[in-house]
Formats: structure tokens, C-alpha cells, sequence
């Protein structure tokens, strides 16, 4: 039995229960509200009181021309549909997917249903984890007459977070001001993982740097090397005698 978090997800999915203890015929279906592509879905319909042969039938009315699902089935139970993945069909929007309509038609004897729910087609995108040595670099910190190097990796990952080995087209590297710096093309990936380096000017702009990688951006900062701040403070009694044998110091650094 799944938790009480989950049901407001599946509610989102019942298209009609026939109300009432009769013996009249029951429905129930449940579906996900939103479909990821190109992943396809499960649509589960619950019939009771029903022993009669039904046709089952879905039809999603968008632009990727989805077939439609028929399933027929003897006795009342439990029926489960697997939607079909979304193949040889162009991708929706990745940013705000598209919204369509999905026709549910049920009929057999004294079963009569035809309904429809909107739902979302949505493009399930690749993750793209970026990751620099450092989040703030400061100039001299490889030492005198040596350059500042920002390291960073990049791990790739398919639709179901298992690194990917594929190509990312474009890699690009912008300074404060939005000038870009560095790019790279066409870069590989070793089990999904990309290892890169930007070594920078001498004297480098002081501010927030970007790296992008399909559509996702990383930020690290270059600040000003400041000298080490540090206090040194000193105690000594009020007086002394020249019977005290030993005098009491306190030195404290920070």
C-alpha cells in the first residue's frame, strides 16, 4: 500500500468512480500526470462489477502522433497498459514541455465510458554536473611568476543517472563581463567524465566567472590577494618587585 505523501500524485490521475453500492459497473482509472520523453508510462484502469468483455482504447492528441493503445480483456480486474515509448518523433519544448490530451474510451455491454485529461509531455533531460577544484581563486596562490590554473570536471549522465559517455558539443568559459574567454568543441567523455583546465592571465578581471555546458552554468569567483591579517597582543602585570623571581607574560596571536 503506498504512503499518504503519494496519493495527491495519483489523484491527479482518477478520471471518474462510479459512486454507490449497487451492482452497477465501477471504473476507475489512475495515469501519471506528466509523460517523460521519449520514456513512455503506465496507465492502470480498475473495473469492478463487471463481467463482460471491454475494449479499451487511448489515444494522446498532440503533435508527436502517438499510436493509440487497444487492449481487450474477458471479466472484470485490474488492467494495465503500458504506454508506448515516444520513438521516430520530434522532442517537445525541454524548457516547458506541451501540454495534450489524453482520451480514455472504455466500452463493453453495459460500460459506456469516453473521457479525457490533459496531461504534460515533457522532455526528460540529460544531467550535466559541473565541478571546479576551487570556488574562489586567488592570484599568487601557485606561487611568484606561476599561473593561476582553474581545474574543473564535467560528469555526463543518461535518463537514468548512468554515466554517459556522449559527446558535448560545446564548453565555454566567460569572464565577469561576459567576454568569453575559452571554449572547447566536440569534447569526448572517459565513462562519462570530462577533465578540463583554464589557465588564466597574470593579472586576471576580478569577479564571477561562468562555465557553460548544455544549458547549465557553474560559477566560481576570482578575488584579490590580500596579505595575511593576523594580531599579536601582549599582558604583563600591573608592576613588579624586585623580590619577584619570575614575572607572569601572556602573548596571544591570531
Amino acid at each position: 500500500m503506498g504512503s499518504a505523501a503519494a496519493l495527491p500524485c495519483l489523484l491527479l490521475g482518477i478520471l471518474h468512480l462510479t459512486a454507490g453500492a449497487s451492482a452497477k459497473p465501477h471504473y476507475l482509472v489512475l495515469f501519471p500526470p506528466v509523460l517523460h520523453y521519449p520514456h513512455g508510462g503506465k496507465v492502470h484502469i480498475h473495473l469492478l462489477e463487471l463481467d463482460e468483455p471491454v475494449r479499451v482504447t487511448l489515444h494522446l492528441a498532440s503533435s508527436h502522433s502517438v499510436p493509440n493503445v487497444t487492449l481487450e480483456q474477458q471479466d472484470s480486474g485490474v488492467l494495465l497498459l503500458n504506454w508506448p515509448r515516444f520513438s521516430n518523433i520530434s522532442p517537445p519544448p525541454a524548457e516547458r514541455g506541451e501540454v495534450a490530451r489524453l482520451h480514455i474510451s472504455i466500452q463493453g455491454g453495459s460500460l459506456q465510458v469516453s473521457e479525457q485529461k490533459l496531461v504534460l509531455v515533457k522532455a526528460l533531460g540529460l544531467g550535466t554536473l559541473v565541478q571546479t577544484d576551487k570556488d574562489v581563486y586567488r592570484p599568487g596562490q601557485t606561487g611568484e611568476g606561476q599561473e593561476l590554473l582553474v581545474r574543473f570536471r564535467i560528469v555526463c549522465l543518461d535518463h537514468n543517472f548512468i554515466p554517459s559517455n556522449r559527446e558535448l558539443p560545446w564548453v565555454a568559459v566567460q569572464d565577469p563581463n561576459g567576454t568569453l574567454i575559452a571554449q572547447w568543441q566536440n569534447v569526448s567523455s572517459q565513462q562519462g567524465i570530462v577533465d578540463l583546465s583554464l589557465p588564466l592571465a597574470a593579472e586576471p578581471a576580478l569577479g564571477t566567472y561562468s562555465i557553460q555546458v548544455e544549458g547549465k552554468r557553474h560559477l566560481f569567483s576570482v578575488e584579490e590577494a590580500g596579505l595575511p591579517q593576523f594580531a599579536v597582543s601582549i599582558r604583563l602585570p600591573q608592576f613588579v618587585t624586585v623580590k619577584d623571581e619570575k614575572i607572569p607574560l601572556d602573548v596571544c596571536g591570531r
